[in-house]
């Protein structure tokens, strides 16, 4: 069977870090390259001469419709492939070298946006080189989509993958007011559902979040039949939530799940919804839903979050397990998240909390036994930690018998012990520029206090004032420090010198932190790291009670989870109870409802009544008033 020809037809400016990258995907595969250049001032277009003699010159007019459509004038092939220079082709010739019959086809696209995070979506990137088909609007520009069914099809086993959502990449590439002013532009001169909708998502991409909640809006009271509006109404519920707006939230889930149904985006942002406002009961139920629909129908959404009917809302599920404190629980769920999606770093996250203070080794051999063996994922794994600052690091490079460079291997001295090591290591790379490293400002700190060398400081230069730098630099020579109130740049540092202490087991240093301060807040960062890593006892002897009745209810809280931990839960539900006193929140009412259901049946029902009358959106809270009898 003789197939079809393919032209690629791109538009590209300044992109010499990805253009062969992409080339080298269609190599074989295409029959012709055609590529315009907007404007490039690198050796973008030097690379392209190397694919192709077809690269032609475009003066850009803020119109990418326009720039499209002139690299199509140029092909000869009977089909046009559609790519960006961050883009690769995966799987193609399955598809690609079969025989095509319809006009249009839509090719799957997921995005990678870190982390092992995807946004996946289907698009028209492969269309039949015809003088009626071109690509219109500035901005989102895409061929027109109101054929007939039958013109239509679909490459199922091809896929595009697509760095460019990055964060740092979006970042890099300043795109943001150029889109901006295209957007408006073409809104002003065709307020369309579509032009709505992307106006909307460059707002959120700036997090603008009530402005684009105003777009999205919009986008939707003219039109709701479109391909794209039920991510519209998903975007209207992460603005809602960005906004704290999370009853409003909710409704707009709970209209969108009878809608679009059997769609598990939807009830994945309602979990997240609910365990931002803090009823992670609620949460915990739609993360099963999710579960219960499954993945297979994520071709309902334009754009779908892969894994939010699999390993995504099994990683949240393990989240709450954890905070339920069901740790075997938490980790059923996470092993089954890993199995699905071993390269998501927040599974990896989620599972290292769930025992923090195992020893690193046997952590090791457990994530040996998770993880299947990657030397691409294993190095994201000693990235990952070495930004997380965690010993376990050490047992990663010991393993694999890598080479330590700086700035890792100060921290690599650091956890071994070897102070005068990491000091010789910074000083000796004192010039050596890593660009925007958190980790060496706390290397550098914790050094300081660990040797006793306020000196040391004098050599960086330090993202401090002079009076922060002072109050540091007090701690390391007196033990003490001013009791006036600290900044927040000096919490940010006495929370992760108290996690370094913790995490590297160098308990002689939190004796001196907690004895350097009486100051409340600074006491409460000590409590609440000892908390988190299971030292209860230590964590309420931290603990004191100041003049501030916003730091004094966390205070409480503390203090309440501690007891309620150590088993003492009438003193647990006294400060339960005081934190109440100072604000009312969902978390404070069940939590006292978790003690009193065990230890006294009538409060517990009582408990229980108000929770469901203060929170009516709360579907647990009514399940549980209906279970046991409740009178509202």
């Amino acid at each position: 069977m003789n197939r079809n020809s393919v032209s690629l037809c791109m538009i590209v400016k300044n992109e010499e870090s990805y253009l062969e990258r992409c080339l080298e995907s269609v190599r074989g595969i295409v029959d012709e390259i055609i590529i315009v250049d907007t404007g490039s001032s690198d050796k973008t277009k030097d690379i392209a001469k190397r694919y192709t003699d077809k690269v032609f010159d475009f003066k850009w007019i803020d119109d990418f419709s326009a720039a499209r459509n002139f690299a199509i004038e140029f092909a000869s092939s009977e089909y046009i492939l559609q790519l960006d220079a961050d883009e690769i082709l995966r799987l193609p010739q399955k598809d690609l070298l079969q025989q095509l019959n319809k006009d249009f086809y839509y090719i799957r696209i997921k995005n990678d946006l870190g982390s092992g995070l995807y946004l996946s979506h289907q698009f028209i990137r492969l269309f039949r080189n015809s003088s009626d088909i071109r690509y219109r609007g500035a901005l989102h520009e895409q061929v027109p989509s109101d054929f007939d069914i039958e013109r239509y099809g679909f490459l199922s086993s091809m896929e595009i993958f697509h760095e460019g959502y990055k964060t740092h990449l979006v970042k890099t590439k300043q795109k943001a007011q150029r889109n901006l002013k295209i957007l408006l532009k073409e809104i002003k001169a065709k307020p369309t559902a579509f032009n709505y909708y992307n106006l909307g998502m460059q707002y959120i991409l700036e997090e603008k979040h009530r402005d684009a909640l105003i777009a999205l809006k919009k986008s939707y009271s003219l039109g709701t039949q479109y391909a794209f509006s039920q991510k519209v109404v998903l975007d209207i519920m992460k603005c809602l939530q960005a906004l704290g707006q999370f009853q409003e939230a909710i409704k707009v889930g709970e209209d969108a799940v009878v809608l679009y149904e059997d769609v598990p985006d939807f009830w994945y942002q309602m979990g997240l919804v609910f365990m931002e406002w803090g009823l992670i009961k609620d949460g915990q139920k739609c993360f099963e839903q999710c579960l219960e629909i499954g993945e297979e129908n994520a071709y309902k959404l334009v754009q779908h979050y892969d894994g939010t009917g699999s390993y995504m809302a099994q990683a949240k599920l393990a989240e709450i397990s954890l905070a339920l404190e069901n740790h075997e629980e938490a980790l059923k769920y996470i092993v089954q998240a890993a199995k699905a999606s071993p390269d998501t770093l927040a599974i990896f996250d989620i599972f290292l909390s769930i025992y923090p203070n195992a020893k690193n080794s046997e952590i090791f051999q457990t994530i040996s036994s998770i993880w299947p063996f990657s030397s691409e994922r294993y190095i994201q794994f000693i990235s990952y930690l070495y930004q997380q600052r965690s010993p376990l690091l050490n047992e990663f490079l010991i393993y694999f018998g890598m080479e330590v460079v700086y700035p890792v291997s100060t921290f690599y001295y650091i956890v071994a012990g070897k102070y005068e090591e990491a000091i010789s290591d910074f000083l000796n790379n004192k010039e050596q520029s890593v660009e925007k490293d958190p980790q060496i400002n706390s290397n550098l700190l914790f050094l300081a206090m660990a040797t006793e060398n306020s000196g040391l400081l004098d050599h960086f230069d330090l993202p401090l004032s002079s009076k922060e730098l002072k109050w540091f630099k007090n701690l390391v020579n007196t033990k003490k420090v001013s009791e006036n109130p600290v900044s927040r740049s000096i919490l940010i540092i006495w929370k992760q010198l108290v996690t370094d202490i913790i995490q590297l087991q160098k308990y002689e240093f939190m004796d001196i932190l907690i004895n350097a301060t009486n100051q409340p807040e600074l006491k409460l960062t000590i409590a609440e790291c000892l908390q988190l890593y299971g030292f209860d006892e230590l964590a309420l002897d931290v603990l004191v009670e100041t003049s501030d009745q916003q730091i004094n209810r966390k205070i409480y809280m503390v203090a309440a989870n501690s007891l309620r931990k150590l088993g003492a839960m009438e003193d647990a539900l006294f400060y339960f109870k005081k934190a109440e006193k100072i604000k009312l929140d969902f978390n404070v009412l069940y939590e006292q409802w978790r003690i009193y259901s065990d230890m006294d049946a009538k409060t517990g029902r009582e408990l229980l009544q108000k929770i469901s009358s203060l929170y009516p959106d709360s579907k647990w809270a009514k399940e549980e008033v209906y279970k046991r009898g409740v009178t509202i």
